[in-house]
C-alpha cells in the first residue's frame, strides 16, 4: 500500500493508501544498492522487489529471514538476515547482494555469545558515526540483551559482548541525527548512546513496538504490530522522551510491522525525489506500503 504522510510540526497526517504487492512473507525491508526493495519473508526465504511491485528474485538465506541488515550501499554488500527466537546460535545468516540485488543464496552463521549471554539475536544495526555493529535479543513485547556484535564473514560467526539487560532493543535503528541507536519493543522506544545508556526514552501504552525508522532530521516513524503508526518529532530537542516534542499515534493497518530506513544504510528511494520516503510492512497482510513524508514546518 502507499501512503502519503504530512506533518506541520503540530499535525500528522496519513493518506492516500493504495496497494503495491503481496509476498510470501513481509517482516523486515530494506532498499538494496540497486534501488529495489529486499522484503524478509518470515522464513527461509528473501525476495527481491521493485518500487513498483515487480517481483524481481527470491534466494534462501540460509535460516530464517524476518529482520534485515545492509552491510553497505555498494552492489556487493551482505544482507544479514534475522531469525525471530528459537533457533539457537544460529539466528543470523547473510546473503551477498549481485549488482545491488539478490542473485544467490545465503549462509547460515554461528552466534558466538558471551558468558551467561543470550544468542537469541533478534536486530542488528549499524552505527555508521563508530563504525560498530550493535544487536538487540528483546522479543516482541519484551526486553531483553544489548550490546555489540562482530561479524566474521569468512568464518560465518557473529560474535557478541554484552553492554547492558533489560533493554527494549527488539528493533534498531541508528538515527544519523543524534548519532544515537534507537530501539524499540512493547509500548517503549528508547534513546541509547555507544555505552548503552538510556538518554531518552518514550513510551506510548497499548502498543507493541516492532520496527522503527529515522529520517535524520529529527524524525522517528515506529510500527506497532496492534495497526499503529508512532510520528515522534524530536528535532528541537534531539531527545525522543522530551516533553515538547510534537507526538501522534495513528492506527494504519492491521498486522503492521516495519519500516525501511529514511537515512544511511538501506535507505532512501533513489528514483523518487524529495520528500523522503519509506516503506512500512503488514507482516500478516504481507504487503508493502510505501509512506512519503513531507515535513511543512511553521517558522
Amino acid at each position: 500500500m502507499s501512503i502519503a504522510s504530512t506533518s506541520n510540526g503540530t499535525s500528522f497526517l496519513l493518506s492516500n493508501n493504495h496497494g503495491i504487492a503481496s509476498t510470501s512473507g513481509a517482516d523486515g525491508l530494506l532498499f538494496a544498492p540497486d534501488g529495489n526493495l529486499l522484503v524478509a519473508g518470515q522464513g527461509n526465504n528473501l525476495t527481491e522487489v521493485t518500487p513498483g511491485g515487480t517481483i524481481v528474485k527470491t534466494v534462501a538465506p540460509g535460516g530464517g529471514s524476518f529482520h534485515l541488515a545492509l552491510t553497505s550501499s555498494a552492489p556487493n554488500a551482505l544482507v544479514y538476515n534475522l531469525n525471530n527466537g528459537g533457533c539457537g546460535n544460529n539466528c543470523i545468516s547473510a546473503v551477498t547482494l549481485s549488482g545491488g540485488g539478490l542473485s544467490l543464496n545465503g549462509v547460515l552463521y554461528t552466534t558466538i555469545p558471551c558468558a551467561g549471554c543470550s544468542a537469541d539475536v533478534r536486530g542488528v544495526i549499524l552505527n555508521t558515526n563508530n563504525n560498530t555493529w550493535y544487536y538487540g535479543t528483546a522479543p516482541d513485547g519484551g526486553s531483553g540483551e544489548f550490546g555489540t556484535v562482530v561479524f566474521d564473514d569468512t568464518l560465518h560467526t557473529a560474535t557478541l559482548t554484552r553492554l547492558k539487560t533489560g533493554l527494549f532493543a527488539h528493533g534498531l535503528t541508528f538515527d544519523p541525527f543524534t548519532n544515537d541507536v534507537i530501539v524499540n519493543s512493547a509500548g517503549t522506544v528508547q534513546q541509547l548512546d555507544a555505552a548503552g545508556n538510556i538518554l531518552s526514552s518514550f513510551t506510548a501504552a497499548g502498543n507493541t513496538f516492532d520496527q522503527g525508522a529515522a529520517d535524520g532530521k529529527g524524525h522517528l516513524f515506529v510500527a506497532s504490530n496492534n495497526g499503529n503508526l508512532l510520528f515522534l518529532d524530536y528535532d528541537a530537542t534531539g531527545l525522543i522522551g522530551a516533553g515538547s516534542n510534537f507526538t501522534n499515534v495513528q492506527f494504519l493497518a492491521g498486522a503492521l510491522d516495519d519500516i525501511a530506513p529514511l537515512s544511511g544504510l538501506g535507505g532512501g528511494v533513489p528514483s523518487v525525489p524529495e520528500p523522503s520516503s519509506l516503506l512500512l510492512l503488514g507482516s500478516g497482510l504481507a504487503t508493502a506500503a510505501l509512506v512519503r513524508y513531507r515535513q511543512a514546518r511553521a517558522l
